[in-house]
């Protein structure tokens, strides 16, 4: 029985990571559009930082594990 329940952690925890993943960049790319669009430097700065980021959570996500292999 905990097997099942680990695989079912693993899974979850992998939909998980991939979600944030996709959503952070983005967000990121909303952002700086919506700054573009309103003529908005801070827009645009929290929309470089926020894709930024979510760039580095994409390289570590799991679809790239899945990919590439384990690490």
């Amino acid at each position: 029985m905990a097997g099942k329940a680990d695989k079912a952690q693993e899974s979850i925890s992998w939909i998980l990571r991939l979600a944030i993943s996709l959503i952070l960049p983005l967000w990121g790319v909303v952002l700086v559009v919506l700054g573009i669009k309103d003529g908005s430097l801070w827009w645009i700065a929290s929309g470089v930082a926020v894709a930024a980021t979510g760039a580095i959570t994409f390289i570590g996500s799991p679809l790239i594990d899945f990919g590439i292999g384990e690490r």
